[in-house]
């Protein structure tokens, strides 16, 4: 097996198969790599996945700022909660009810604030 593996750069490469001839199977039956589309025209871009006008690097930049601040805005509204109901458990002495009610209005104020970014980053 070692003499094997070690006299694999003597064996001659494979040739290259011929180009297949092209499908004359049963019409009514379609595989996964039947067009079901006419292709149209030939393309000299064939990585074109739209035909809406391709977005600027600016509008690219200003939208995955929003995307990342609106990350920030969440995580941040849940911990600050947490943290005042953490306060609050240990000022009024209600063990784990601060901090649930803490993560419960955080988790609110931090949805409130998803769909206000989210709504800025879908327009314009």
């Amino acid at each position: 097996m070692l003499k094997d593996l070690l006299d694999d750069d003597t064996r001659p490469a494979p040739e290259p198969e011929a180009a297949k001839p092209a499908r004359t199977g049963d019409p009514a039956v379609i595989s996964l790599f039947d067009s079901v589309e006419d292709p149209g025209p030939p393309s000299n871009d064939p990585y074109i996945l739209s035909s809406a006008p391709a977005e600027s690097l600016a509008e690219t930049a200003r939208r995955s700022g929003l995307a990342w601040s609106l990350g920030i805005a969440f995580f941040s509204a849940v911990v600050f909660m947490l943290i005042l109901g953490w306060g609050a458990d240990l000022l009024f002495g209600t063990s784990p009810w601060g901090v649930v009610v803490g993560i419960v209005v955080g988790s609110v104020i931090g949805f409130f604030q998803l769909f206000r970014l989210s709504s800025q980053i879908l327009n314009k």
